[in-house]
Formats: C-alpha cells, structure tokens, sequence
C-alpha cells in the first residue's frame, strides 16, 4: 500500500411520462395456426396482432425517489410518479457520501479537506492531480515495478471477495491483471470504477480503485486532492508518470460497477 507519496451546473430537466398512447387500437386476434397466410374469421385483414407500445418508466432510475448519478455519471435522475425527472451535469455527477442521499451535479470549486493518514473525501469539481504508483503490465506485455511500492492493494482481500483477483494470486499479480488501477478507494469505495480524463487533451481511461493513499501530507503539501494512479493510466494520458508538484490535472467522475476498464471515449 502506498504511504507516500464542489455550485451545481443547471441542467436541462427531461421528464419521460409513461403508460401506453391514447387511443392506440388493441391487438388483433391472431389467426388460425398453420402457414401464417389464413384470414381472420371475419374476413378482415391478415395482418399479424400489434403490440402495444411499451412503457418507457423510469429506466436506469427506476425506484430511486432521490436524484440518483446516472451509470456513466454524465447526469443525475430520480422516478417521480412512474415518470423520470433526468438532469444533465455538465462536468459529471458526483455521488453521495454518507450521510448525503443524493448526488449532485458537480461544481467548479473545490475545499480540501485531508486530516488523517489519507485522504477519503471526495473533490467536489472532480478535479485531481495525477500520480503513478504500482505494477502494472504495458501495452507490449512488458510487466512494471515500483521501488517505491510493495504492489500489495491496501483492499486486496476485498478484490478476491468480488472475483476481481484470484484467491491464490499475489499483491503483484493482481495489480498487473487490472493494470488500470488507482489508489483513493478510501473517497470511492475499494472495487469503485471511474472515468479519468485528461482535460488539455481529452483522453480518458476507466480505472479501478483498489489502495488507499496518497497520504495527506502530500495533498495538502501541493493544496489539491491527489489521484495516484498506474503508470499505465499516467502514460495514456499524459505520455510519462508524473509527480504531484508537476500538477498534472486530471478530472474524475465516477461510472458504474459493468464498464470495461482501459481507454475510454
């Protein structure tokens, strides 16, 4: 484990109503069975029967009473009323930390706030300078080490629990089987999926939270929230590993548990 080293944007509201259309015609009877071609006994068309129009509810947010981030964090929705009340966030939407029940378009300022051993609050603009940290395995095959790390998750008998690593597999293999990993699983829960993406160039990675750290000397040394992260991840996106005094910024949101790791658009 590694010991080193947010104003809402208004959005447009979408409400989805559902229930079937006014005055759509019930199914036809179907025909008689055989070579699909028969009449109907009332000597009507031979069309086949018409289903009705499905409901569109309340999709991804159905249940959910409070605005809820959506599953690739760009908006925020709830189901009022069988219907979905969908805001759009212009820089992702930021989900809830306990006690909090509902996430938030995310803002463009941020507070830090780091006391302990690392930090584990969230930046309210996703904004994060970028740090590399681990083993991890390049595009070639070619396998990374850290002398400066141990390449032992800090939540790695969580990520056997959840299948993401082998129950007999070492710290080092399970590193270099995600490969696009970050530490901060204390902010974003250990096994947490984020979308990070390099404002200047626009390139993004989907990474997994598996350590905690970087630790709070560090982030309050350089005044911002930090996001140590693979040299796989720092590499995509800026070209080399970089060092929290070079304020690498990058911008996090969170997306949902099925998104595949790696490059993301």
């Amino acid at each position: 484990m590694r010991t080193l080293s947010a104003s809402f944007f208004a959005g447009m509201l979408l409400v989805v109503a559902c229930g079937e259309s006014e005055g759509e015609p019930p199914p036809s009877a179907p025909g008689p069975s055989g070579d699909g071609g028969g009449s109907s006994s009332s000597g009507g068309s031979d069309a086949g029967p018409t289903a009705d129009a499905a409901p569109l509810g309340c999709g991804e947010y159905e249940g959910k009473a409070a605005f809820t981030c959506s599953k690739d964090g760009s908006h925020r929705g709830k189901c009022v009323q069988n219907a979905r009340v969908e805001e759009a966030c212009g820089r992702g939407c930021l989900r809830p930390a306990a006690p909090a029940t509902e996430g938030v378009c995310m803002g463009t300022t941020a507070t830090l706030s780091c006391t302990g051993t690392y930090g584990k609050d969230k930046a309210q603009d996703g904004d994060y300078y970028i740090t590399a940290f681990g083993c991890w395995v390049d595009e070639a095959g070619g396998k990374h080490g850290d002398a400066a790390d141990n390449c032992l998750p800090g939540c790695f008998d969580t990520l056997k629990k959840m299948g993401v690593c082998d129950a007999a597999s070492t710290g080092r293999a399970c590193e270099e089987k995600i490969t696009w990993f970050t530490a901060d699983a204390a902010r974003f829960g250990c096994g947490a999926k984020i979308r990070v993406t390099n404002p200047a160039n626009g390139k993004a990675v989907v990474a997994m939270a598996i350590d905690y750290g970087p630790g709070c000397g560090l982030e309050n040394t350089v005044k911002k929230a930090v996001l140590d992260s693979s040299g796989r991840i720092n590499r995509h996106l800026f070209g080399a590993d970089k060092g929290a005094t070079e304020k690498a910024l990058v911008h996090v949101v969170e997306v949902d548990a099925s998104t595949p790791l790696g490059p993301a658009s």
